[in-house]
């Protein structure tokens, strides 16, 4: 299908929400290392999502069919879900030992099979369980706040994200239309997770400036 410019542009836009939600879930990361991480992980899934904006867009404007930026996406995405999702298991854990192999070793399984399939089939489906996992570990700390409006947010957009699964399979996924909808419920997802990300973390830092006024009365 030939991509209109607006609809190029229009990408951007739940790359950007989702990279500034990623980054602020980053915070709620109880350790330097894990903070570090989380920041990591949320530069690299926006780093994905960029690749694969610029690829439409200049698709769209017909200088060419950069193969390179749209196969990045899931790659850089997988890598980064593992990074966050470390660093927010760490924050269910409350700072607790966390080993990060599992993340690593799901991360190589699907870098192996997509090499062996000759497919980014498997590091699709490798990304899709990651940040999965990311929206599940922020609606645990979200609960832990009672913050019970992230956490509807966090399975709102989770419920958006897989409805664009059977979208993409479908035989009319080429279709201008199927797109709009496709990226309108990809923003309105980046979205739900940006609004709870933000009740998520306002809550953690107001939970944590209560306690810090109580250890100083005390």
């Amino acid at each position: 299908m030939d991509y209109p410019i607006v609809l190029a542009l229009e990408d951007f836009v739940p790359t950007f929400l989702g990279l500034t939600g990623f980054a602020l879930l980053g915070r709620l990361a109880p350790t330097p290392l894990a903070g570090r991480a989380g920041l990591a992980g949320a530069i690299l899934i926006g780093a994905g999502g960029v690749s694969k904006c610029v690829w439409k867009l200049v698709y769209a404007t017909g200088i060419g069919d950069w193969k390179i930026f749209e196969q990045s996406l899931f790659p850089l995405m997988a890598a980064g879900a593992a990074l966050l999702s470390w660093a927010l298991a760490v924050a269910v854990r409350r700072g607790a030992r966390t080993h990060f192999w599992p993340f690593a070793v799901a991360y190589a399984v699907g870098a192996a099979g997509s090499l062996a399939a000759g497919s980014l089939h498997p590091m699709f489906v490798v990304a899709t369980f990651g940040v999965t996992a990311v929206s599940v570990l922020g609606a645990v700390v979200a609960g832990r706040y009672q913050q019970w409006w992230a956490i509807s947010l966090f399975v709102l957009g989770l419920v958006l994200v897989t409805s664009l699964v059977p979208l993409r399979q479908s035989p009319q996924h080429e279709t201008l239309a199927y797109q709009w909808l496709e990226q309108s419920l990809n923003t309105s997802a980046q979205a739900a997770l940006l609004v709870a990300a933000w009740l998520t973390v306002r809550a953690s830092r107001r939970t944590r400036e209560e306690e810090a006024e109580a250890k100083a009365i005390a």
